[in-house]
């Protein structure tokens, strides 16, 4: 997509905070956001009666290339805990249904950062920093999992659940879960996601979402980690480079949505006619994106108006039946 075309389709919001482009910058290093990832990270660990980190020592976001047209960013963090013990943390955004395995991959890495060519295999132990793996997931990763807070651990399998050993698990942060729940804000964790999740859903920065919760508020005023990435928040979304990267970032992720429903489409329909009219009836059956800009997308795709059109109208009237059959059944 061209800039001229990325200038018609900009009719834009404050980046949120969970775009690839947007966390990366906010996490850029650890002088502008060691506070802020520092106390994420002890937000996260109190929730599960971790040992906190004491310091952070180094933040460096990574690129990820899944494939030709998908790509994640995730955080790399080394810390010291208040114990004086070595941590290696990953922080990533994944809209991967692989998560876990994916997860594994890199905590592999992680794991034999310290090891030194000639050491022996006791030296290389008593040098192995602890990995935790830190998913935030805007999707349900464990369909059978009640919490939004769920932790992996090597455990042994048979009586007494044990864990095998302390040196690797996984905390998955799964924000649909936490959307259905009645967030309690005395809770650290819960204020964090709060404030990201109204972020996210009302197209708000950080900062107007905390100006209008008095929770929040006393939480920013107490909490510095917390206000660094409140106040970095402000300052990189409204950034022309970052609002630039965000605009193209948002629209290849739905070039790539539509893209992958336009194959789906194309293997169940015959000819170009039939194929453009399911990839249409697709797009605009999907409701998370404005309408007209479903129209403009179709229209760089190379769908014909008049399929278009015709496409939104079927979509139209089948949603105010299906409205109409809501009200008859409340009467």
């Amino acid at each position: 997509m061209n800039e001229e075309q990325l200038d018609e389709l900009d009719i834009r919001i404050t980046p949120p905070p969970l775009a690839d482009p947007v966390f990366s910058k906010l996490f850029q290093n650890a002088e502008v956001s060691g506070i802020a990832m520092k106390e994420l990270l002890n937000a996260t660990l109190e929730d599960s009666r971790n040992v906190p980190i004491g310091n952070i020592i180094s933040l460096m976001p990574q690129s990820l290339h899944s494939d030709a047209s998908e790509r994640a960013y995730r955080t790399d963090v080394e810390a010291v805990t208040v114990n004086g013990e070595a941590v290696i943390m990953e922080v990533q955004l994944s809209r991967f249904a692989s998560t876990i395995e994916r997860t594994l991959l890199y905590s592999g890495q992680a794991l034999a950062t310290r090891a030194r060519i000639g050491a022996t295999l006791k030296d290389v132990i008593v040098e192995m920093p602890r990995v935790i793996m830190l998913n935030i997931l805007d999707f349900d990763l464990r369909a059978n999992g009640v919490n939004f807070h769920q932790v992996a651990k090597l455990t042994y399998r048979e009586e007494p659940r044990e864990r095998a050993t302390d040196k690797f698990e996984i905390h998955n942060l799964e924000l649909k879960k936490f959307r259905q729940t009645e967030p309690d804000l005395s809770k650290p964790l819960h204020c964090w996601l709060t404030a990201v999740c109204r972020a996210q859903d009302e197209k708000k920065s950080l900062k107007e979402v905390v100006d209008m919760d008095a929770t929040l508020q006393e939480y920013y005023k107490s909490n510095p980690g917390f206000a660094q990435f409140i106040d970095r928040h402000d300052r990189v979304s409204a950034e022309p480079e970052v609002r630039r990267d965000y605009r193209r970032w948002e629209y290849e992720q739905m070039l790539n949505a539509l893209e992958k429903r336009r194959i789906v489409a194309e293997g169940k329909a015959e000819g170009k006619t039939e194929r453009d009219m399911e990839h249409a009836l697709n797009a605009f059956k999907d409701g998370s994106i404005d309408p007209a800009l479903v129209v403009k997308l179709l229209k760089i795709q190379g769908i014909p108006d008049e399929t278009i059109a015709e496409a939104q109208k079927q979509v139209q009237a089948e949603r105010s039946r299906q409205a109409k059959q809501r009200s008859d059944r409340e009467r």
